[in-house]
């Protein structure tokens, strides 16, 4: 079965003449717009850039976001782009997490309510008091005595 050529490979590198490679049928090129203050027209030519890092320094790619939180309202963040690491999300431990405070602190609420589920469905006594709709109330209230006893 032959293999397909993308429209990437139709590019030819001005300098040597060579096409650039085949991308892999499992692999997505990305290309996207990571600054906002780019302007409309003659794009910049910068000749001293020789590799991605020299790149990321000269441009300083930077996105301003819009997060919707849990109660629907808007938070307007910056997310700054320093190397291609600060892309990756990988499930919430990677940088792009990290670099952005909503989203580190939406991670830490979803993994406080992991470890609680986890802790509900390893401990019998709790899930059988769940279980009561009377047990259940009444568990519902000695917290919620609890919870005003450490907010008040």
């Amino acid at each position: 079965m032959a293999m397909k050529e993308n429209f990437i490979s139709m590019a030819p590198d001005e300098e040597s003449n060579a096409k650039v490679s085949l991308i892999d049928q499992n692999k997505t090129l990305m290309i996207d717009q990571y600054t906002s203050d780019a302007e409309a027209g003659n794009p910049e030519f910068v000749e001293d850039i020789q590799n991605i890092n020299d790149a990321f320094e000269h441009f300083k790619p930077k996105v301003n976001v819009t997060f919707t939180d849990a109660e629907g309202g808007a938070v307007e963040e910056t997310l700054k782009f320093g190397e291609l690491r600060d892309f990756e999300a990988q499930g919430g431990k990677g940088r792009l997490v990290q670099n952005s405070p909503f989203l580190s602190e939406t991670k830490e609420k979803i993994d406080t309510n992991v470890k609680i589920r986890k802790s509900i469905e390893q401990n019998r006594k709790l899930r059988d008091i769940l279980k009561e709709a009377g047990s259940r109330e009444e568990l519902k209230q000695m917290l919620q005595s609890m919870l005003d006893e450490l907010n008040g």
